[in-house]
């Protein structure tokens, strides 16, 4: 793939994945019909999960929906095809993915235009997508509400600043990530009112997600004015921020979707968790049952989709009383007391 020609240039090429264990937001009933208990042995489900890049194995959200890619296949009555695509082929692989399949399985806001245009074409195939409002009768959308998650994230960073300065990587600079920023930004400020926010964006269009040597750059740069914690919702120019905070001490890096502790002992404070692996394999019960239902459903933090990791390589770099702090914010958006924004 080419995005493992760009990090041929990083220094970090020991690769670990570890996979996020989270709940499924709103639960979705996967029984089969008492009366029918032999249907997916019999009529195999036949699913296909389509990549919106060529993104496997770059630490992100399409890692996640590999992981309910791979959980599926372990249903005997479920048949699991698996394409990745790009913004030149989107509309063709749906479309091939919709002609020999029952369900098709997506991700990405940048995935909405092409279903809502390869849908129609397929009325009797269900669609399914993670990040993007698609409101047609044959399709299912999950929006994440992920500002909620960011504002955990935010708070975590301006909690946990020395310098009182801290940084936000964007991939792309566009309406979802901006929802990324605006729960980011509130969170620092809710914790931390003094505190300065140096933002950068990486690209205008997706490509922004696939060129960590750019990210390096900006996070250098952010490193460089003060910045000793930036949070990176960049996919793989992430990375350049994960390599540029090993070059000075005392700087972290807040990731997303998938734990690299590992990767990067002492650097990676927390991450945001969405939990698209174990809604995609739900979604998928729900249809071999004949309970998916077409509709835009909205998840965060009270559907228990959304929030923030944390992983024995990261706990020491934040205190039980940062956490608390955290987690009483978490308690508060929660219950309705704190409305977090989704523009910056």
């Amino acid at each position: 793939m080419k995005y493992l020609n760009a990090l041929k240039n990083l220094t970090f090429l020991g690769v670990l994945m570890m996979l996020i264990s989270i709940c499924g937001c709103e639960k979705i009933q996967t029984m089969m019909p008492p009366d029918q208990p032999e249907m997916m042995e019999t009529t195999p489900v036949r699913v296909s999960f389509v990549y919106p890049g060529e993104c496997l194995g770059d630490f992100s959200y399409c890692d996640v929906l590999y992981n309910g890619a791979q959980k599926a296949k372990m249903n005997p009555g479920v048949e699991v095809t698996e394409m990745e695509s790009n913004f030149e082929t989107w509309d063709m692989q749906l479309g091939a993915a919709a002609g020999d399949s029952d369900l098709v399985i997506t991700s990405g806001y940048q995935m909405g235009e092409p279903v809502s245009r390869v849908a129609p074409e397929f009325p009797e195939v269900m669609f399914v997508i993670f990040d993007a409002a698609v409101d047609l009768p044959n399709v299912v959308s999950f929006t994440h509400r992920v500002n909620e998650g960011t504002f955990l994230l935010g708070a975590i960073a301006g909690l946990k600043t020395e310098t009182g300065k801290v940084g936000y990587l964007g991939g792309a600079n566009v309406p979802l990530l901006h929802e990324f920023e605006a729960g980011y930004v509130a969170g620092v400020k809710a914790v931390n009112p003094d505190a300065e926010i140096i933002k950068g964006y990486v690209a205008d269009d997706q490509q922004g997600f696939y060129q960590p040597e750019v990210g390096g750059t900006i996070a250098l740069t952010q490193y460089g004015l003060g910045v000793d914690v930036i949070y990176a919702m960049a996919d793989q120019s992430g990375f350049g921020a994960v390599e540029a905070a090993k070059l000075a001490e005392g700087r972290y890096v807040i990731w997303n979707y998938i734990d690299i502790t590992d990767m990067a002992p002492g650097i990676i404070l927390s991450g945001l968790r969405v939990g698209i692996d174990e809604s995609a394999y739900n979604v998928i019960q729900a249809f071999a049952a004949g309970h998916l239902m077409a509709g835009v459903h909205s998840l965060g933090l009270a559907e228990d989709n959304v929030g923030y990791m944390l992983a024995e390589g990261n706990k020491d770099l934040l205190s039980d009383d940062l956490l608390e702090k955290v987690e009483a914010l978490k308690a508060a958006i929660i219950a309705g007391e704190i409305t977090v924004p989704v523009v910056p």
